[in-house]
């Protein structure tokens, strides 16, 4: 099993990715949330590939070891799905989208324009439209980056300096109250699996269901006891979802040893 871990350059800017290919597998792809990098998926990554899927996960651009940046443009994050159209431009195997948080809003975006190739969907928290929640969420992130000094040195380590909660908490700050994705994701063709914890800092339960109600393929299921960080607290829990997942999506059977 043999990793590759490398800088390629993507429109005009370096990404850094880590990917690891199995024989005749689909690949997974890992989106990681507003604040992570590729670390974020490190209960993940070896799992999946040691079960014979191919995996791969990358620092979007700002974050982690790719190039910095000057803007996120949430919700749909445009910029981040362009990244993603290139970084998968010529692959040929089948694909699973995976997305945490914002990473999980790219999945959706991306898998709005491109149904080809792609076997289904997994997100955990992503956001869909304005509720008071989310912003009480960032505020509350906020006050934790103002008051602890391990959380802010901790993405400091991550990030190479790079002032990735700053971007972040302007970006969703500045999005405004009056947006709804689902109308755009109403053209969503392949399975999706939709995951929430029942005590997610930044949205209700019933964000969740809604979310999965405007897709013609969607599942949801509700995590009780769980908080919006389930891949990385929770991977136990997440892990054994997961790979009940890929084995529901279409033909991905076939693949796992």
């Amino acid at each position: 099993m043999t990793w590759q871990k490398k800088w390629i350059e993507v429109r005009g800017h370096r990404i850094y990715l880590e990917r690891c290919d199995r024989e005749n597998s689909p690949l997974v792809v890992l989106l990681h949330h507003g604040l992570g990098s590729v670390q974020a998926w490190q209960s993940q990554m070896d799992v999946i590939a040691r079960s014979g899927i191919s995996v791969l996960a990358y620092d979007r651009w700002g974050y982690g070891r790719s190039d910095d940046r000057s803007r996120l443009d949430p919700p749909f994050f445009w910029e981040d799905v362009r990244d993603l159209e290139e970084i998968l431009g010529s692959e040929s195997k089948p694909l699973i989208i995976i997305g945490h948080s914002d990473g999980g809003n790219i999945a959706l975006t991306f898998a709005s324009n491109h149904s080809e190739n792609l076997l289904g969907v997994i997100v955990i928290a992503a956001h869909i439209y304005f509720e008071p929640k989310m912003a009480q969420g960032i505020q509350e992130l906020l006050r934790a980056f103002q008051e602890n000094k391990s959380f802010r040195s901790g993405l400091q380590s991550i990030h190479g300096g790079k002032p990735v909660f700053e971007r972040w908490f302007h970006a969703w700050s500045q999005s405004g109250m009056d947006w709804d994705l689902r109308p755009a994701f109403s053209s969503i063709s392949c399975p999706v699996l939709v995951l929430q914890g029942s005590e997610d800092e930044h949205a209700s339960v019933k964000h969740a269901v809604d979310l999965a109600a405007a897709l013609p393929k969607g599942r949801v299921r509700i995590l009780e006891g769980i908080t919006h960080m389930l891949p990385q607290k929770f991977c136990d829990i997440f892990n054994q979802i997961l790979f009940e997942a890929l084995l529901d999506f279409q033909r991905v059977d076939q693949y796992v040893q």
